[in-house]
């Protein structure tokens, strides 16, 4: 039997082929990314993009402007101070000119020549330094209770009864003023005396104004009701 030699490596080459196979690969490094890669560039354009787009399209819904507001009811006749308003932001669009903006100061002088709404906002054609009508402020006062159409800013015919001191006296009704414009109304008071009676500030055009002062002054008794209901 012949020994093999000494030093002589004596793995067959299938166990050779078998190691080699089972040796695992070196594995690649990876390269850290890079601003000019044109991957990373696309995708921080679509994020730029996006959120631009965002902030457009909340800034186009949301194109509201300051204007005023009544802070309560007002009357015709108001002088108008920033007590009297609050400013609301509101979208408006076409129609903002249409109203008063809060950017800008308060008129001077400025006054209602109609009755404006708790709420409502303030229209620039509301104000005026003077009624162009030129319709005059004058107070009666009523003793029957009023329908519930009467109120600011409402139109009313004014009605006076007189000459009924007796059961068989012959009366007159006789219509004062019609459409005047209702400007307040002011609950009695409750204290010792007084007379139970509601003051009501009309507006009265100045044709009429003669009329409705002397019936006040003969003392005729004054009745308020929603314009164009005669009374019968």
């Amino acid at each position: 039997m012949t020994t093999p030699p000494s030093g002589t490596d004596k793995t067959s080459p299938s166990a050779a082929l078998s190691a080699g196979a089972l040796q695992a690969p070196t594995a690649a490094r990876l390269r850290r990314p890079s601003w000019r890669d044109p991957r990373l560039l696309a995708g921080a354009l679509l994020i730029l993009a996006s959120v631009v787009g965002t902030v457009l399209l909340v800034t186009a819904q949301d194109r509201t402007a300051p204007v005023y507001a009544a802070d309560r009811g007002l009357s015709t006749g108001t002088s108008l101070s920033q007590e009297d308003l609050r400013i609301v932001h509101v979208r408006l669009d076409e129609s903002a000119a249409a109203y008063l903006s809060a950017e800008a100061e308060l008129p001077e002088n400025a006054h209602l020549i109609r009755a404006v709404g708790e709420g409502e906002l303030l229209p620039a054609a509301a104000l005026a330094e003077r009624d162009p009508h030129q319709r005059q402020p004058v107070t009666v006062e009523i003793q029957h209770e009023l329908a519930r159409a009467v109120e600011p800013g409402r139109l009313v015919d004014v009605w006076a009864a007189g000459g009924f001191s007796g059961p068989e006296a012959q009366g007159e009704v006789t219509l004062l003023a019609a459409s005047a414009e209702v400007a307040d109304i002011r609950e009695p008071n409750s204290g010792f005396g007084a007379s139970g009676a509601l003051t009501v500030e009309l507006l009265v055009d100045p044709e009429e104004l003669t009329g409705l002062l002397t019936a006040l002054g003969g003392g005729d008794s004054i009745t308020v009701l929603p314009a164009g209901v005669d009374e019968q």
